[in-house]
């Protein structure tokens, strides 16, 4: 391992301060290792300066690329991926730990997943992480920490004929894990509780679904669009199960991330802020945007900038995997 250990756990320290989030970690494949090869290497994005730390730690060869990055408190799996082997791309089964608070321990293996899996979606709640997609054998399992062990995860009749959209998103005040599924004739949304390891169907017909999502309370986001016109946003009450219109305030009207590319993570900073972040190739840095999105008293959502909504650290990257909060 290389990097700065030290830093690892200082910067892990000022990640959240005041009940929100300042800064996010992603992963980076710029750099090559001494064979030639694309390392992974560990950074730190500091959104109130600007600012990319050095490189804090590099991941061990034989974390594949195309793994699914997961954190649940102080560490930070990933999961399976894929790997050229006489000439075909097969996917894998490996997990890897890194402890932020220990980072001169570097990244260990754990226990395998039952199915190899490539790019799978997952998530961490409650000490356990639920793994979807990636593999034609298996629908989903569930990674319990404190055991270092693998179970699959019970599977809703409708997987049978629709697959899982991406992302899958944490209603953590729910206990609940939200799942879109999208068939040849169906949009669906799901709600898996886990800890009475059932689904229910919460509408279904629901055809808004995108990589920039996110939920707060009972109000659910999702990015729909970007045109030279128009930056849309859908608001769904997940209570009452109705869309919400959203209504762009004047001071952000010129403020629409137009140049975001579809895919761009939404991230609850905390309260009503968000933040969207993206590598620009042609800028060769990171954008991100920083506003606001509330539920407002008369049936809708209102969106707003904040002040230094817009910001941008230099830094050229090869395939950045944002390591969500």
């Amino acid at each position: 391992m290389s990097g700065n250990t030290r830093n690892c756990s200082s910067y892990f320290d000022a990640r959240q301060r005041d009940g929100e989030i300042k800064g996010l970690f992603f992963l980076d494949k710029t750099q090559r290792d001494t064979e030639g090869k694309r390392r992974t290497d560990l950074h730190f994005l500091d959104l109130e300066r600007g600012e990319i730390s050095d490189v804090l730690s590099t991941t061990p060869p034989d974390v594949p690329l195309g793994s699914t990055v997961v954190t649940c408190g102080n560490h930070v799996y990933t999961i399976g991926g894929k790997i050229l082997r006489g000439g075909i791309l097969r996917s894998l089964n490996h997990v890897f730990r890194f402890d932020f608070k220990h980072a001169e321990r570097g990244w260990g293996k754990v226990s395998s997943m039952l199915y190899p899996r490539g790019l799978p979606e997952a998530l961490a709640a409650q000490g356990k992480i639920y793994v979807f997609k990636g593999s034609r054998d298996c629908f989903g399992e569930v990674y319990d920490i404190s055991g270092d062990s693998w179970v699959p995860l019970c599977v809703p009749s409708i997987a049978e004929y629709s697959g899982v959209s991406r992302p899958v998103l944490l209603d953590s005040s729910r206990s609940r894990i939200l799942v879109h599924f999208s068939g040849d004739r169906y949009r669906s949304l799901y709600a898996y509780y886990y800890n009475d390891k059932s689904w229910v169907c919460l509408d279904p017909k629901f055809p808004y679904w995108s990589l920039t999502v996110g939920i707060v309370g009972n109000v659910l986001y999702v990015f729909h669009e970007i045109s030279d016109e128009i930056c849309s946003w859908k608001a769904y009450d997940v209570q009452d199960k109705k869309w919400l219109p959203v209504k762009w305030l004047t001071e952000f009207s010129l403020h629409q991330p137009f140049t975001a590319p579809v895919g761009a993570p939404l991230i609850h900073l905390g309260n009503d802020k968000w933040c969207m972040v993206w590598h620009s190739v042609t800028l060769n840095c990171f954008e991100y945007l920083i506003f606001r999105m509330w539920r407002n008293g008369h049936g809708g959502s209102y969106a707003a900038a904040v002040d230094g909504y817009r910001t941008s650290a230099s830094f050229g990257s090869v395939n950045p995997t944002i390591l969500m909060p």
